[in-house]
């Protein structure tokens, strides 16, 4: 017989589970992210903590076990579920996927003992879904972690003159993400925009909801760079770029705005490229010939640490038309006391604006890059103002510590009684 969750802490130890399809796991050896970041807080406060996960990884496109395995590490347990795996990130075998993973987990989960709250990444839906339903049986209070708003961004992507029929095609799906908000206890998310467009899907229905950046391990930077603010000095501006090279990025406009900045003399920028990914050889080909562009492929966490503190600005280049609101880039780049350069128009656009932490750029425009780098190299005194305020808001709203205790502490008074109608 399957314990109930009747037992639900009030204040004491708590039984939280926490459901990704995607993000790392300590096996993994990469750099931690949202929900390795929520169990070690969780952990760090003496909960008991299982991350339920697939054996595939998305980040790799390569299965990490062979078979369903169980492992403790860093304080709390991992459960990885086989599931299918894929190649593409937009293709059927991805949503067979995802399928295949919610049905692994409404399978494996009512074989434990109940949680006392569970917390599950969106998208995918069908997984956030399969956790509702678990849930909805047994009184055990569920948030939702809000990553991407599935499955609105899809629509948001498309050309306008087919949105209206990708509309009508979604509708399923948009009955499912309403499922999930109307049953939800509360939601988390990375940016404000995210939490409104949970709680329309909540209406009439008021649902606690609350932010949190995606952020960034300053400690284990510090660390790894020794990192110390470096003083402004004359040369080529050094832009950093750090991430995966491919479509959602376009490094093909920063790769144009480099050409034009090696005619001005000196140049006026250089570009360090750190990363990889299936456009690695495409763009590596369109830079060919150009002195102040340097590919550094994939490196370490200390190798990157030091290259973001070797720089001058960073870059956060996103095509036009990109749904993305505040990105993990931000507070990394912002740690290293790198001022951003950033084509989002939304939400990161106007807090780096108002912070003084950067400065905005037209999507796909290399010439309007060009002219901000150029503004920015003409003026270091600024720029190293730019540099500690960079520091000081990353330390505030974006440090790991701070985000995922403040995030841990929100899950606890989900897992507690009484707590069903309170105030965001």
């Amino acid at each position: 017989m399957e314990p109930d969750a009747a037992g639900r802490a009030g204040g004491g130890v708590v039984r939280v589970w926490l459901v990704t399809a995607a993000e790392p796991i300590p096996s993994d050896g990469v750099r931690p992210m949202r929900f390795m970041g929520l169990a070690r807080a969780l952990a760090g406060r003496g909960h008991e903590v299982t991350l339920w996960t697939q054996t595939f990884f998305h980040h790799t496109k390569r299965h990490r076990f062979p078979a369903d395995t169980e492992y403790e590490a860093e304080g709390y347990r991992v459960v990885a579920l086989r599931a299918f795996g894929y190649q593409r990130n937009v293709s059927l075998r991805r949503y067979a996927s995802h399928w295949r993973f919610a049905q692994r987990l409404a399978d494996e989960m009512p074989r434990r003992a109940a949680p006392d709250v569970v917390v599950a990444s969106l998208p995918p839906l069908d997984t956030v879904a399969a956790v509702a339903d678990y849930c909805a049986g047994r009184g055990v209070p569920f948030v939702v972690d809000v990553i991407d708003p599935w499955p609105d961004v899809f629509v948001e992507l498309l050309p306008a003159a087919v949105q209206p029929v990708a509309r009508v095609l979604s509708v399923p799906l948009s009955r499912q993400a309403r499922s999930i908000f109307t049953r939800a206890h509360s939601v988390t998310a990375l940016s404000e925009q995210y939490v409104g467009w949970a709680r329309r899907l909540a209406a009439p229905r008021e649902v606690a909801a609350r932010v949190f950046y995606p952020a960034a391990d300053i400690e284990a930077f510090d660390r790894l760079a020794a990192a110390q603010a470096p003083a402004p000095e004359a040369g080529p501006l050094r832009v950093v770029y750090a991430g995966a090279l491919g479509r959602a990025y376009d490094l093909d406009c920063v790769i144009d705005c480099a050409r034009l900045l090696a005619s001005d003399d000196g140049p006026a920028a250089c570009f360090l490229i750190a990363g990889d990914g299936p456009e690695r050889e495409r763009l590596e080909r369109r830079a060919a010939g150009l002195g102040n562009v340097e590919f550094l492929g994939w490196l370490d966490a200390a190798a990157l640490a030091r290259l973001l503190a070797s720089g001058d600005v960073s870059v956060a280049c996103y095509r036009p038309g990109a749904t993305q609101t505040v990105t993990y880039k931000l507070f990394e780049y912002l740690a290293a006391r790198l001022p951003v350069v950033c084509s989002l128009e939304g939400e990161m656009g106007a807090m780096i604006r108002r912070e003084g932490v950067g400065a905005s750029y037209r999507a796909g425009d290399f010439a309007d890059l060009a002219q901000v780098l150029r503004k920015l190299a003409a003026d270091r005194d600024e720029l190293g103002r730019m540099a500690s305020r960079a520091r000081r808001f990353a330390e505030a709203s974006g440090d790991a510590r701070r985000v995922y205790g403040g995030m841990a502490g929100f899950v606890e008074e989900a897992a507690r009684p009484g707590t069903e109608e309170a105030v965001a």
